[in-house]
């Protein structure tokens, strides 16, 4: 009987997608991630028990928190461990073979673990998300059900940053051997330092484009970039925005599977210096 053909295109990524365990949050990895995403949450409960809200109305407080917080620190430092882990921990634990032998193109590869490790952080990132809004909103009356296409708005936003930081993650795992420092310098640099400077350097910063494209469709000026008038310049529009957040995407996951592929004939070496990561 001829063997039968390996996987390709959406099935390959389905394939990668469901047997994929390295990464997972789960011990210190999940305690952690619990931690970042829960801080906020208890910033929060405290405020309301103790002084019944916060500065300014509620919408303010939240758009705030998730823009300064969650979007440019919380969210890619939470991702840091899971994206950098997807294939880290197969080196680490000294089974990179089960990697590197699977039937599938390495890109279907790096693309389903890429899922994976959105859809693990997802499954934490949105209970905090709505915690935040019903906390920060519970105290001003319908004001919970009258910014509910904001909500919408912003874990449309939640969900596609949290895409493209794990594309970026899982780059860097692959293609570094100190990968979780280059991580921290990536977002303490880029994410909270960059987003805060002029348009035409501000846009490098993933969060930067999320709040962009916040502000523009809700027309809330709590989700203005900060620096968007410090030379005069028009803002970059929604379009720009979303093409900069897939191309970082898209950008980040070929490079991924470059440094996979040379991972994969990369001998006893490759291996030691995955592990590091």
């Amino acid at each position: 009987m001829a063997r039968p053909r390996p996987p390709t295109g959406l099935p390959a990524v389905l394939s990668a997608m469901a047997t994929s365990t390295a990464g997972a949050p789960r011990g210190a990895r999940q305690l952690g991630l619990i931690v970042l995403l829960g801080l906020p949450v208890l910033v929060l409960t405290l405020g309301v028990l103790f002084a019944g809200g916060g500065r300014g109305t509620g919408f303010d407080q939240f758009g705030r928190i998730i823009t300064l917080v969650y979007c440019e620190l919380v969210l890619p430092l939470a991702l840091i461990s899971l994206g950098t882990g997807a294939f880290g921990d197969e080196w680490a634990s000294g089974t990179p073979h089960y990697v590197v032998g699977l039937p599938v193109p390495r890109f279907a590869l790096v693309v389903g673990r890429w899922l994976s490790t959105a859809r693990w952080a997802l499954v934490y990132v949105v209970p905090a998300v709505l915690l935040v809004y019903t906390l920060a909103l519970a105290n001003y009356g319908s004001a919970l059900a009258r910014y509910l296409p904001e909500l919408a708005w912003v874990l449309v936003i939640v969900v596609a940053l949290t895409l493209a930081y794990s594309s970026v993650f899982i780059c860097l795992g692959l293609a570094l051997r100190r990968a979780l420092i280059a991580s921290f310098i990536y977002v303490f640099a880029i994410e909270v330092a960059t987003s805060k400077l002029p348009q035409m350097v501000g846009r490098l910063s993933l969060a930067f484009h999320g709040r962009n494209i916040l502000w523009q469709v809700t027309g809330d000026s709590v989700f203005e970039p900060l620096t968007r008038d410090a030379f005069d310049v028009e803002p970059l529009s929604v379009l720009s925005s979303v093409l900069w957040i897939v191309g970082i995407t898209g950008l980040s996951l070929a490079l991924g599977t470059l440094a996979l592929r040379h991972k994969e004939c990369g001998g006893d070496t490759t291996a030691r210096d995955a592990a590091e990561t």
